[in-house]
């Protein structure tokens, strides 16, 4: 074998690992967030989600429906999702995803008559995330 056929294989071995590293970290910084309506009274829940990049847009979520957001987080940090929230005369915002915060990490959240609970996916323990403020107008 030659000298440059060696640097060849070499070079595609090289290569192929990079791929192979890039493909493996990509699904590492892939996420997805859960919001399900569980208000009483079969009450329509309105759920707009935002980042600094995306903005999903308002949605009518039904009685007991589920609200899925799937992203990728960039790749050197700092990706953050929000939510606000609206029920009749109702409002509240929360941060749905926070890749700066390690202490409490929820995926899927629960909104109620008492506001957001959340499961921690590090404990497993539901944990109250916010409550309900009382507006005078909502805009969204």
């Amino acid at each position: 074998m030659t000298r440059k056929q060696l640097a060849t294989i070499v070079h595609k071995a090289l290569l192929a690992a990079f791929v192979l590293a890039a493909a493996a970290m990509a699904d590492r910084y892939f996420a997805s967030v859960d919001i399900t309506n569980k208000l009483s009274r079969g009450i329509v829940l309105i759920v707009h989600c935002k980042s600094g990049d995306d903005d999903l847009g308002p949605r009518a979520l039904e009685a007991n429906a589920t609200f899925g957001m799937t992203f990728h987080q960039n790749f050197f940090g700092g990706t953050l999702f929000w939510c606000d929230l609206a029920v009749e005369d109702k409002r509240l915002s929360f941060t749905a995803f926070d890749e700066s915060d390690h202490e409490t990490y929820v995926k899927a959240f629960e909104v109620s008559d008492g506001g957001v609970d959340g499961v921690d996916s590090f404990s497993g323990e539901m944990v109250h995330v916010c409550g309900w403020r009382v507006v005078t107008h909502l805009n969204f």
